[in-house]
């Protein structure tokens, strides 16, 4: 892949900073970045660095969220990281978390839901079915064993989703239309909101959640 000249050409590539992901995943910047580092990284840098900040692609966003959760349900970082070594080399995959997996962890080891058993993802193994909890936060969805789109917020956010086939990976509202958030809300914020809803042929909802998704990961 060429080299982006700016994060503008970046974005429009479906690529996110580590501020964004870390608004996206509800983590700090600062513990993003320290995945993109380390021997081996918990997330692969598969993106080229601009002006000396890291880039992560919509692959690497999800799996950041897998790793956010597996870290807050108590997976030690470097268990973790040898989760991710032994996963790459496996499925000779850079993000192996970005496909569907069921994951669950009883803050040891990390397991795979398939077909009805546990696997334990480390040896391979079957095991017993009591160490199950919550489920990943925020809605992903799943074409051909990839993720298609995610959708951040799904409970608050309902209609916004990051999707790579849509609007070169910008987020966006989809509401019949399909409109990039940073659109609606740049828009309501010179326009006003019922404006850029006529506009664009969306919900004033449609419009405050743009709004709200965009004062979010700005944050």
């Amino acid at each position: 892949m060429k080299t982006p000249a700016s994060w503008i050409e970046l974005g429009r590539l479906g690529a996110f900073t580590t501020s964004q992901v870390a608004a996206l995943v509800g983590v700090t910047p600062d513990r993003v970045a320290s995945w993109l580092s380390g021997r081996p990284p918990l997330i692969s840098s598969d993106l080229p660095s601009v002006a000396g900040r890291k880039a992560i692609s919509f692959e690497g966003l999800i799996e950041a969220r897998a790793i956010a959760y597996l870290l807050e349900e108590g997976v030690s970082r470097r268990r973790l990281a040898g989760l991710m070594d032994t996963l790459r080399r496996r499925y000779s995959e850079p993000h192996p978390l970005a496909h569907d997996r069921d994951l669950i962890t009883n803050g040891w080891g990390v397991y795979e839901l398939d077909d009805g058993k546990i696997i334990n993802l480390l040896n391979d193994c079957y095991t017993a079915d009591a160490i199950i909890r919550p489920s990943l936060v925020g809605r992903v969805e799943f074409s051909g064993g990839r993720a298609a789109w995610f959708r951040p917020y799904p409970e608050e956010l309902p209609l916004v989703r990051i999707e790579p086939a849509r609007a070169f990976g910008r987020p966006v509202v989809v509401e019949g239309a399909t409109v990039p958030t940073e659109t609606l809300a740049s828009t309501a914020a010179l326009e006003g909101r019922a404006e850029a809803a006529d506009w664009f042929g969306v919900s004033e909802e449609a419009v405050d959640q743009a709004v709200t998704f965009e004062e979010r990961i700005a944050a």
